[in-house]
């Protein structure tokens, strides 16, 4: 949902910054209308991987029954996942999971073996340490591009960045940060380079904020009927529906 035209802010066309408040503000809102957001479940570079390859476009209650079966099952030990017999892992994943439950216990073993191959204490300390060489290795599981990638290394206290994923991209975007593109990855890209001067060296804030966006997007800002009218932002949104004079807020 791109901006509204130009419009006159004080004897000059008025820009997205000028509408906006600035991104602390944004999230401080966003956390007094709506609360602190549930943590994330797995804070463990593997883990989190895990959590993302063992169901496939479900909701975070469906995910979460599926990654706790997997735990259960496994201790979400790299060894035993590896080990196990195909049939056997896509059975415990496969109830609330998604489609394809062959297809997501393969992912599941190839990231077993990837985490086998370079060390799970390694890729925690590189999380924590070398981002860039983290990035390289987290590249190499199936599903995990550069925002991905992000949101790891932002929980592991490696990166500064909002590891933002596409519900809480879309928010950003609608409130005036960054260019759309028709390449996801620009979009994203766009979006990071505009909030990068926002973000402060506060690991706790950034992961509250990537799941208040995140949330936010869920519920409220969805892509297709965004309820403008619930959103605490849309005073200031350049995408919110119906017209407000800028020199009045």
């Amino acid at each position: 949902m791109a901006a509204r035209g130009n419009r006159c802010y004080r004897g000059r066309m008025a820009t997205a910054s000028d509408v906006r408040w600035p991104l602390r503000e944004i999230i401080a809102r966003l956390e007094k209308a709506d609360g602190r957001p549930a943590p994330f479940r797995a804070t463990d570079p593997f883990e989190m991987v895990l959590w993302e390859s063992c169901a496939y476009l479900v909701d975070d209650e469906r995910r979460t029954r599926v990654f706790d079966r997997l735990k259960k099952a496994t201790g979400n030990d790299p060894g035993r996942i590896a080990a196990m017999n195909p049939g056997a892992l896509a059975e415990v994943i496969a109830a609330d999971g998604g489609m394809r439950p062959p297809m997501r216990a393969e992912k599941l073993q190839r990231a077993a073996d990837i985490v086998l191959d370079v060390g799970r204490e390694k890729l925690r300390k590189l999380c924590h340490t070398d981002p860039g060489s983290a990035r390289r290795v987290l590249k190499k599981f199936h599903g995990i591009a550069d925002p991905g990638a992000d949101k790891i290394l932002m929980v592991a206290g490696g990166l500064k960045t909002l590891g933002l994923e596409s519900n809480g991209l879309r928010v950003l975007r609608r409130l005036g940060f960054g260019q759309d593109y028709t390449d996801y990855s620009k979009s994203y890209r766009s979006v990071a380079a505009a909030v990068e001067p926002e973000l402060p060296d506060d690991r706790g804030w950034l992961i509250r904020a990537h799941l208040l966006l995140r949330r936010h997007g869920q519920t409220l800002c969805k892509t297709s009927v965004p309820k403008c009218g619930e959103c605490p932002l849309s005073a200031r949104c350049p995408s919110a529906s119906g017209t407000r004079h800028l020199d009045s807020m």
